[in-house]
């Protein structure tokens, strides 16, 4: 028996499902969904348990400080994002067909693109508390409040919340008779000319929102960071910090840039195969989702002798890099720059 064939290009993802009028190498095709769903069974894994130890260390058993709630904010971010992986990985194993229905439809996918927004603005805003503190410490010891930093928080989840309504509004279910199934994709619009013009606009915001400003003030941010600890000797190319910088705009960038480059291609005259098309946008999009498992991991190991890090648990790791960023903050210790400079060394 012939297998229907629905195609359809989702705001996050593409999914085809196989048919022999269709371009795509049905041997591709099979190969991306098998390694989809590896890739994002992983992704779930290292995710929830990663950031849920953060959230633990964070938030249970650490004194509240300005920093411990940027991690703690960016933490449950990833750690909800991570949690709608099962849902994708279901999705995938049947071909795209969407069995949890409407309301399941809207509000997992706002969901996941208010925590890629939440997660992605406080890697930035966690960049600017570390270069103030660097660059004006009287000012970022004066100045920086946990009420200041419990506001920020709040601020920055009803902006990107705010921002994640449209999908809200968008995604829906479209059933398909002949297969008795249904799918789960942005509808912009019935006219094909605004649906394309409001696409095209929320690539648009996306890309802004989501990466050209978070990135732009991040890079600026550990730029100034480096310069400012040069000249004062404080930190070196082979150090832990400058590892752990380079190795967080490295990432940001390599994670987030493909992401939000590839489904521009489309307007810039670029083309592709379909099977080529298919299979590089589940790349870029399995790329961009794993960076929601990646900063523990950035923030435990990187620049440590990886030996000496393997005899010593993940939480104790965490938890000692809270403490570095805490000790700054402590009104009791010395000046923020010397504090800096020796927490760099």
């Amino acid at each position: 028996m012939e297998e229907t064939t629905i195609q359809h290009t989702q705001d996050y993802i593409t999914f085809y499902a196989p048919d022999e009028n269709e371009g795509i190498d049905p041997i591709i095709y099979q190969a991306v969904k098998i390694l989809n769903i590896f890739f994002y069974s992983v992704t779930f894994l290292l995710g929830v348990i990663g950031n849920g130890l953060v959230i633990w260390i964070a938030g249970f058993k650490m004194r509240k400080s300005v920093s411990i709630i940027w991690f703690l904010n960016l933490a449950i971010a990833d750690f909800v994002f991570d949690l709608f992986f099962p849902l994708q990985i279901t999705e995938w194993v049947m071909d795209g067909h969407w069995p949890f229905g409407q309301v399941m439809c809207k509000g997992i996918f706002t969901a996941l693109f208010l925590n890629m927004s939440v997660s992605t603005t406080f890697l930035m805003v966690i960049s600017i508390d570390r270069c103030t503190s660097v660059m004006c410490p009287v000012w970022s010891k004066n100045n920086k409040t946990l009420k200041m930093a419990s506001s920020i928080s709040v601020l920055i989840w009803t902006a990107c919340f705010i921002l994640s309504t449209p999908y809200l509004a968008f995604f829906d279910i479209l059933h398909d008779s002949d297969s008795n199934s249904s799918y789960c994709f942005p509808i912009y619009s019935e006219d094909d000319h605004v649906d394309q013009v409001r696409y095209k606009a929320m690539l648009i915001t996306r890309f802004v929102v989501m990466f050209l400003i978070p990135f732009s003030i991040t890079l600026i941010c550990y730029s100034l960071i480096v310069v400012r600890l040069r000249r004062r000797r404080s930190i070196s190319i082979s150090g832990r910090p400058f590892k752990v910088i380079v190795t967080i705009v490295a990432t940001f960038f390599c994670f987030w840039f493909p992401f939000h480059l590839w489904p521009f291609l489309e307007y810039m005259n670029v083309e592709f195969s379909d099977t080529m098309d298919f299979a590089m946008s589940n790349l870029v999009y399995a790329i961009g989702f794993f960076n929601s498992c990646v900063n523990p991991m950035v923030y435990a190991f990187i620049g440590r002798d990886f030996k000496k890090s393997l005899q010593k648990s993940v939480p104790f790791l965490l938890e000692s890099t809270f403490k570095e960023k805490f000790d700054m903050e402590d009104p009791c210790s010395r000046s923020m720059v010397e504090t800096e400079m020796e927490t760099y060394n």
